[in-house]
This record gives C-alpha cells, structure tokens and sequence, in this order.
C-alpha cells in the first residue's frame, strides 16, 4: 500500500518560487495585490504538477508510466484489428461485386 503524503503540496518547489517571486514583486512595486498572482501562481504549479504525475511519488509515477505504456499497446493493437476489419471488408466487396454481375447478365 502506498504511504499516504499529507503535505505533499508543501514540497513543490516551483509553487513556492512563483509565490517567493510575487512578495518579492509586491514589496517593490509597493502593490500587495500582488500577492495573490502568486496565490494563483502556486495553485497552477500544483495544478501542472498532478496533471504531470510528479506528485504521485516514485511507485506512483511507475504505475502511471505502465498504464501509459499499456494504453499505447492497447491502442496499437487496436488499429492493427481495425486494419484487419477493413481487409476483409474490402475482400468481401470485391468477391460479392462479380457474382452480382453474374446475375444481372442473365
């Protein structure tokens, strides 16, 4: 079982960054205002990190990497057999074609 990681979001070095740079710009510019881009900022960089699987953790971003891997496969697979449906279908058009003439000759 996976461990839980409460604070996970804690640890996200970009968010605090983004953040870090918003006090930063609102102290100089003198706009506390400011301070909320950060807010918005830091929730963006949590946003990209899940969508990019970082905050899974190492086993986690693992079975996220298979399940990639698997969906590629599965994918392949199925144009493969959509390939194969189109063949036969094309075959059986072409084979039913002269038989149908056949009958309208006579």
């Amino acid at each position: 079982m996976q461990q839980p990681r409460p604070f996970w979001f804690l640890l996200d070095i970009y968010g605090w960054i983004v953040l870090i740079m918003s006090i930063v710009t609102a102290f100089i510019i003198d706009q506390w205002w400011v301070i909320l881009l950060g807010v918005i900022g830091y929730l963006l960089a949590l946003l990209v990190d899940l969508l990019g699987g970082r905050a899974l953790g190492r086993t986690g971003a693992m079975r996220l990497a298979r399940a990639e891997q698997e969906n590629r496969e599965l994918k392949a697979e199925q144009a493969r057999l959509l390939g194969a449906i189109r063949e036969r279908d094309e075959k059986i058009s072409g084979e039913s074609k002269p038989a149908q003439e056949d009958k309208t000759d006579k």
